[in-house]
């Protein structure tokens, strides 16, 4: 199996148009307006980026923009404390709920956050 994945892919699911990248494109990595970007480019309603390991949910210019962080907790090249977490996401018709999972201090955590994309 020798098949080269994209570097960009962009799903649809639901009323929900979702880009994801590995996060390296981003320039400085995780920066607000670099993500914007590149949301703007793909011309997505939700952009899926990492590279950093940081979990992270926010909304900008109404649009959703989440880091699923690094669910092994691998260092980076500016951290080594990282924080073990994943995403999972419930997406209904124009709506997301998000749960951020992580281990802090040996203990699991359970984040719930929401968006829904105006219509």
């Amino acid at each position: 199996f020798n098949k080269q994945l994209e570097d960009v892919a962009i799903v649809e699911l639901e009323e929900l148009k979702f880009g994801v990248l590995h996060g390296h494109q981003v320039v400085p990595w995780g920066d607000k307006d670099s993500l914007a970007m590149w949301q703007r480019k793909l011309d997505v309603d939700v952009l899926i980026a990492g590279n950093t390991h940081v979990a992270k949910f926010f909304e900008f210019d109404g649009k959703l923009f989440l880091n699923p962080g690094s669910m092994t907790g691998a260092l980076t090249p500016f951290e080594c404390d990282v924080t073990p977490s994943f995403l999972l996401l419930d997406v209904q018709e124009n709506k997301i709920i998000c749960f951020t999972y992580s281990i802090d201090d040996g203990e699991m955590k359970i984040k719930k956050k929401e968006y829904t994309k105006d219509l």
